[in-house]
C-alpha cells in the first residue's frame, strides 16, 4: 500500500495575517501607556502624602520654581516680598491643617475674640503656626491665656528684617500695648539673602546705616523667566516626570537658584542689631512694650548677641530655645512631643504658656 503524500494529508492551512506596522505599535504602546499612567498615579500620591500637591490640577514644576507658587497661602507684597493671603480659609495647602487669614493677611485664632488691649505678635513661620491650625498656634493659645486679643502676623520663611517691617506695618495699623517679637536662628541668615525661593527685601550695610535694598520686590507669580521656557512648563503638570527630571537633572528642569547670598555668614546678626537700634526707640514712641523672644531647639552664639543687644537696649527678652535645650536634658521626649519639623499643638502651647508668662511679669 502506498503511503499517502504530505499534500494530500487534509486541508492546506489557511496562511497567517501579518499585522501592519501601525498595529505593532499601538499594540506595544498599551502597556507602556498603562505602566505610565499607574506611575503618574503613583507619583501624585506620593507628592500628596508629602504635602506638596498642587492647587486643583497645577503644575508640580511650579511647586520648585517659587514660594508665592507653592502651596502656601500666599499673596506678592512689594514691600515684603509676600504676604498670607487675605481672605484665605482651608486645608488645602501646604499642612493639610485649616488655615483662616483675614481680609489683612493676618491669620486668625479659630475663636472669638477677647476684649482688651492688643498683643502683637510678628515672626516666621513659628509664629505663623506652620503644620497646625488655627486655634493651635501660639498667639491663638496666647490669647486664651491672656483672655486679650492676639493678632498673629507671622509669616512662613520670613528673616529678621521682614519681620522687623512686618511689625512696622502692624504698629501703624493696629494700637497696641505689647508686641512679641519672635525669632529662630535661621531668620538671621535670611538677613543675608536677596532671594530664599522668591525676591525678597534685604538690607545693605554702609558704615552704620542701614540701606534697603530689591524693592519694589517684583511679582515672580507674573513675570519669571522659566515661564518662557514652554516644553518644560508643559511636561511640569505630570507629577512623573517632575520627580523624574528633578532628581535626574534638577539643574535643567529648574535651572534657578533657590537661595540668593549677598552678604558673609554672621552679616545677618549685625543687620539686627542695627534694626533693633531703629525699631526699639518706635516701640516707645508710640508707648508699646516690646518683648524679643528666640525660639528653636537648639543654642547658637549669633543669636544669643541678638538677645543681648536687645537687652542692652532696655528691652525683654525670652530665650526658650535656651528653656528647651534645658529642659529636653531632663525629658528627651519633649524634642518629639513639641516639635514635628515645626512645633507640635503641644509645643505651641508651651511656648504660649512661656510668653504669658513673661508678659505679666512685665507689667
Amino acid at each position: 500500500m502506498q503511503g499517502a503524500s504530505p499534500t494530500s494529508s487534509g486541508p492546506a492551512a489557511a496562511p497567517r495575517r501579518r499585522l501592519s506596522k501601525r498595529r505593532r505599535a499601538v499594540f506595544a504602546l498599551v502597556p507602556l501607556c498603562v505602566l505610565g499612567v499607574a506611575g503618574e498615579l503613583l507619583a501624585r500620591g506620593y507628592r500628596a502624602s508629602r504635602g506638596v500637591s498642587p492647587f486643583s490640577s497645577g503644575s508640580y514644576r511650579d511647586l520648585r520654581i517659587d514660594l508665592i507658587r507653592r502651596s502656601y497661602p500666599a499673596a506678592h507684597d512689594p514691600e515684603l516680598g509676600y504676604v498670607p493671603r487675605p481672605g484665605f480659609c482651608s486645608s488645602d495647602n501646604q499642612w493639610h491643617a485649616l488655615v483662616t487669614i483675614d481680609r489683612d493677611g493676618m491669620r486668625e485664632n479659630g475663636a472669638p475674640r477677647p476684649t482688651g488691649d492688643w498683643v502683637l505678635a510678628a515672626g516666621d513661620s513659628f509664629t505663623f503656626g506652620d503644620q497646625v491650625g488655627d486655634a493651635d498656634t501660639w498667639p491663638a493659645r496666647l490669647e486664651r491665656e491672656l483672655a486679650r486679643p492676639v493678632r498673629n502676623g507671622g509669616v512662613f520663611g520670613y528673616g529678621f528684617a521682614q519681620t522687623v517691617m512686618r511689625a512696622r506695618r502692624m504698629l501703624a495699623a493696629q494700637p497696641a500695648r505689647d508686641l512679641v517679637l519672635s525669632f529662630i536662628a535661621d531668620d538671621l541668615a535670611r538677613c543675608e539673602e536677596s532671594r530664599r525661593f522668591t525676591p525678597i527685601p534685604w538690607y545693605d550695610l554702609q558704615g552704620d546705616r542701614l540701606v534697603l535694598r530689591g524693592v519694589p520686590v517684583p511679582d515672580t507669580e507674573l513675570d519669571n523667566e522659566l515661564d518662557t521656557q514652554l516644553v518644560r512648563r508643559l511636561l511640569g503638570y505630570s507629577a512623573l516626570f517632575d520627580v523624574v527630571a528633578w532628581n535626574v537633572s534638577p539643574r535643567w528642569w529648574v535651572s534657578q537658584q533657590r537661595e540668593v547670598r549677598v552678604h558673609p555668614p554672621g552679616t545677618g546678626a549685625v543687620i539686627a542689631a542695627r534694626l533693633l537700634d531703629q525699631f526699639v526707640p518706635e516701640c516707645r514712641a508710640r508707648g508699646v512694650r516690646l518683648l524679643v523672644v528666640l525660639q528653636g531647639h537648639g543654642l547658637d552664639e549669633r543669636s544669643q548677641r541678638v538677645l543681648a543687644h536687645a537687652r542692652s537696649l532696655g528691652v525683654e527678652t525670652l530665650d526658650l530655645a535656651q528653656e528647651f535645650v534645658a529642659a529636653a536634658g531632663c525629658d528627651p521626649s519633649l524634642r518629639q512631643r513639641y516639635f514635628a519639623g515645626h512645633m507640635t499643638a503641644a509645643g505651641n502651647a508651651w511656648v504660649a504658656r512661656e510668653i504669658a508668662a513673661a508678659l505679666t511679669a512685665a507689667h
